[in-house]
């Protein structure tokens, strides 16, 4: 970057530039598991987002925030390790350890996300149920979103 650039901002300029999403509208949105069906070692699931924000910036249309598919999908890793482990209800504690995203075409649809999720690892150590999954996101109108999390239950 060449340009040099150097300004303070106060609250009330921070707000002119802020995504009114990010400050108001995320705490509103809502997601739902619609169904999971467990394979061996994938698992594909149905996912709908109620009261999801439309942004005036982007023609009012509905977009996934990778916000909240990160929610879902994290929640669907819990959900795969206790049904591994042999669990009947949560037990544990999941922490995500690292992520890597990838946004290739905006999901438009919030009533029908499909996902399908790999679980290339998962092992006991210890206490500790370590997972690696690898996500693919998508929707009928042709949305994709790629996601690998590592993460531990305890």
């Amino acid at each position: 970057m060449n340009k040099s650039l150097s300004k303070r901002l106060l609250p009330s300029e921070i707000a002119r530039f802020s995504s009114r999403y990010l400050t108001e509208e995320r705490r509103r949105e809502s997601w739902r598991i619609d169904e999971i069906e467990i394979q061996d070692d994938r698992l594909t699931a149905r996912v709908s987002v109620q009261n999801g924000y439309c942004s005036s910036t982007d023609g009012n249309r509905f977009h996934l925030s990778l916000m909240t598919a990160m929610e879902f999908l994290s929640q669907l890793m819990i959900v795969y390790a206790h049904v591994w482990s042999g669990l009947s209800e949560k037990t544990r504690e999941g922490w995500m350890v690292e992520s890597t995203t990838r946004t290739v075409r905006a999901i438009r649809n919030s009533d029908l996300i499909r996902v399908e999720m790999t679980v290339p690892t998962m092992r006991k150590r210890g206490d500790h149920l370590y997972c690696i999954a690898d996500y693919r996101l998508t929707d009928e109108q042709g949305g994709l979103f790629e996601v690998r999390i590592k993460g531990f239950l305890s």
